[in-house]
């Protein structure tokens, strides 16, 4: 992800030009008001910082002038814009993969996430900026309608949320309540709530050749959006996906980042940091994981992460947490 002045930034393009020509909407007034060039959504557009970003949404709302912009926008007919990503979500087999599809998407290519935790009474989605608390609300309200409409029109089921919360009150809320069919509420993050039968109802779009066909672009627009980060991040979220299948090896990542040994040693040094520096965050970030969200054994999870033994696993844990696998996962229960 490239960053201006140290800030995440955020793609703006074909996108804003659609939603703006639907609502009618001048770009030249939306765009000055917000500080940014006129051309800025020209061609395949460009990445801008968040603070701009932010900015852009802002006046969005004003120029647009509608307490029920989220739910006008949230509703627009997404296969307009061919994203593989909405189409991966499309072609995905339930609600619940659809989003952790979306979320995988988001977490390597934006400065938003969309993260699915998956209970035995409900799977909550949640919207968020990683960078910023203050999530506009419009925009907010835009991606939870966007999915829940992404939800219905796979299912062909008026799926109704167990609860939806945004970070700010609605102006006109109960338009919202209205279409949501549940009460929405007034929070911290952007989430909706779905219960064990709706988060995994069948989508009837699921087509697992077409999730093929998409996968491998979708693929590439990710590892493009890596070549903007940091070398430590590149080898960081590479090894988040090959320590499970039990590559552990710094020449598999090197082959996976196209990359020579030791060109790859010589970037993390210019970066002040090592392989082993690396490897071992990799390793403490999935270890928690596998014991926070799995039933996995300390022995399994140690074979996951590549030790050449529980007991070397042990002694690495004990360095990260000053605890045992057992006790510090004993430590997450609740009311613990």
């Amino acid at each position: 992800m490239r960053r201006s002045s140290g800030q995440p930034t955020v793609h703006v393009g074909k996108v804003w030009r659609l939603m703006l020509a639907d609502l009618g909407l001048n770009t030249t007034s939306v765009l000055r008001r917000a500080g940014l060039p006129s051309g800025l959504l020209d061609g395949e557009g460009t990445r801008i910082p968040l603070d701009q970003f932010y900015a852009l949404w802002e006046s969005f709302d004003i120029e647009a002038c509608s307490p029920t912009l989220g739910l006008k926008l949230g509703q627009i007919e997404a296969s307009e814009f061919f994203d593989p990503a909405f189409f991966a979500a499309m072609c995905a087999p339930n609600m619940t993969v659809a989003g952790q599809r979306l979320g995988e998407f988001k977490r390597l290519v934006g400065a938003f996430s969309l993260d699915v935790a998956v209970q035995a009474d409900a799977t909550r989605f949640e919207y968020r900026c990683k960078y910023r608390p203050d999530l506009p609300l419009v925009m907010a309200a835009t991606e939870i309608v966007f999915l829940v409409n992404l939800m219905r029109r796979a299912t062909r089921h008026l799926v109704i949320p167990q609860a939806v919360v945004l970070p700010a009150p609605l102006e006109e809320k109960a338009a919202f309540e209205d279409w949501f069919g549940c009460p929405v509420e007034t929070g911290g993050s952007a989430s909706f709530t779905l219960s064990p039968v709706d988060a995994t109802r069948p989508f009837l779009t699921h087509d697992n050749q077409m999730w093929l066909a998409f996968e491998p672009d979708l693929r590439r627009r990710m590892d493009d959006a890596r070549d903007d980060l940091s070398t430590r991040a590149r080898v960081e979220n590479t090894l988040l996906e090959l320590l499970p299948s039990g590559r552990t090896q710094i020449d598999d990542v090197a082959r996976e980042l196209a990359l020579s040994r030791r060109s790859l040693q010589r970037r993390l040094a210019e970066e002040g940091t090592s392989w082993k520096d690396v490897l071992n965050s990799a390793r403490e970030q999935l270890a928690l994981h596998y014991l926070a969200n799995t039933a996995l054994g300390a022995s399994e999870v140690s074979f996951l992460l590549g030790f050449e033994d529980p007991n070397s696993f042990f002694r690495a844990f004990r360095r990260w947490t000053d605890a045992t696998p057992e006790a510090w996962r004993e430590a997450q229960r609740p009311g613990v």
